[in-house]
């Protein structure tokens, strides 16, 4: 990697039909088994076909287990909306990993910028904390998600925890940038200071903004000036926003804040906040019956895996795979005939010639797999 790049946008009319020609299908077949997209890349890793590609323009280190990634996409991106992500792929070792991220930039920014936060043992976000330098390119979804800035005027609520911060931080950016004075009571929930993703922005935006009233809740240490400490209470917030009833509220941190946030909320009776959440609980349901994959002509019993993605994936198979979560749509595969389980609320159905998400899916009995 360190491959230094330049977003090339095809021009037009000569460049809009050579762009034809490759997709066309006598080209991709004299490709095979490669594809064009990795002939392409030998001239220059950001051009491909239909394939948003980006370069990692600079890396700032937010915390001490987060930063953030600027990237110039290439002439496919097709721009965002502030409190949108993406599914964002990396190749580790020759095999490209997809993850979802939002996009922490706003969207009048060159470019975009991504904020990830070390995770444990996730490979994804430890490869792209510890390794990415300015120069790799990486893989990208165009914008998705729904979690964004109300088009009304009403003033706002914004709780976010964590790595929650990053879709709220583009929202901000993006009302400071239009000059905006909406009125934004802003309350973000972390272990202490030092690890609070954005915090010398985030005072800086308040000093600035007269509109921008900013709370910091720390877990660890001493808060100062109008700042607390504890965990998420309604007693505290209300403390904190005497007007919340007038606002309308957004949310994203991670699953105990937005679960304590959301129970409080219908526990008053207010309306659920506006939300982003990356997280969702599967169930752990061994898998029943044969699994044919068609194209391979493998089998495999459905009880070997989880879903039907790591059932796959333990056969030697490569299926396209993002999220892993049932958000990014980026496994869904062809059934011809079977039946299978949805692991989000355990239904049991019969699908015939239909396109599935292979991670939220186990097999409930025999199942074909155009893999």
């Amino acid at each position: 990697m360190n491959t230094q790049v330049r977003t090339v946008r095809p021009q037009g009319t000569l460049a809009r039909f050579g762009y034809r020609l490759l997709e066309n299908p006598v080209t991709r077949a004299l490709a095979s088994p490669l594809t064009v997209d990795d002939y392409l890349a030998q001239f220059n890793p950001l051009w491909s076909v239909r394939e948003v590609r980006g370069c990692v323009t600079r890396v700032v280190r937010e915390t001490a287990d987060a930063t953030t990634l600027h990237i110039k996409p290439n002439g496919h991106w097709q721009g965002h909306q502030a409190g949108q992500h993406l599914v964002l792929g990396v190749e580790i070792d020759g095999i490209r990993h997809s993850r979802c991220f939002s996009i922490s930039s706003a969207p009048a920014a060159e470019g975009i910028s991504v904020t990830v936060k070390r995770n444990g043992d996730g490979l994804v976000s430890n490869y792209l904390v510890d390794k990415v330098r300015a120069g790799d390119v990486l893989f990208l979804s165009q914008a998705q998600g729904e979690f964004l800035l109300p088009a009304d005027e009403q003033p706002l609520l914004m709780i976010s925890g964590g790595s929650g911060i990053t879709p709220v931080m583009a929202m901000l950016r993006q009302l400071a940038a239009q000059g905006s004075s909406r009125s934004v009571v802003f309350v973000h929930y972390s272990n202490s200071y030092a690890d609070t993703i954005f915090h010398t922005e985030m005072r800086a935006l308040a000093e600035r903004h007269d509109w921008l009233t900013l709370y910091f809740v720390i877990g660890q240490g001493e808060p100062t000036g109008a700042d607390r400490s504890g965990l998420f209470s309604i007693e505290q917030l209300q403390s904190m926003v005497p007007d919340i009833e007038q606002r309308t509220a957004l949310l994203c941190g991670p699953p105990p804040l937005m679960a304590r946030v959301n129970d409080a909320f219908a526990e008053c009776g207010w309306p659920r906040p506006a939300q982003e959440q990356f997280q969702v609980k599967l169930a752990r349901v061994a898998g029943e019956g044969q699994v044919q994959f068609l194209n391979s002509g493998l089998e495999a019993s459905g009880g070997e895996a989880a879903n039907l993605l790591e059932l796959a994936e333990a056969q030697g198979l490569n299926p396209p795979a993002g999220c892993r979560m049932g958000i990014c749509y980026s496994c869904k595969c062809h059934v011809q005939e079977g039946e299978v389980r949805d692991l989000r609320n355990g239904e049991v159905r019969t699908v015939r010639d239909e396109e599935i998400q292979l991670c939220v899916h186990a097999a409930a009995g025999a199942v074909q797999l155009s893999l």
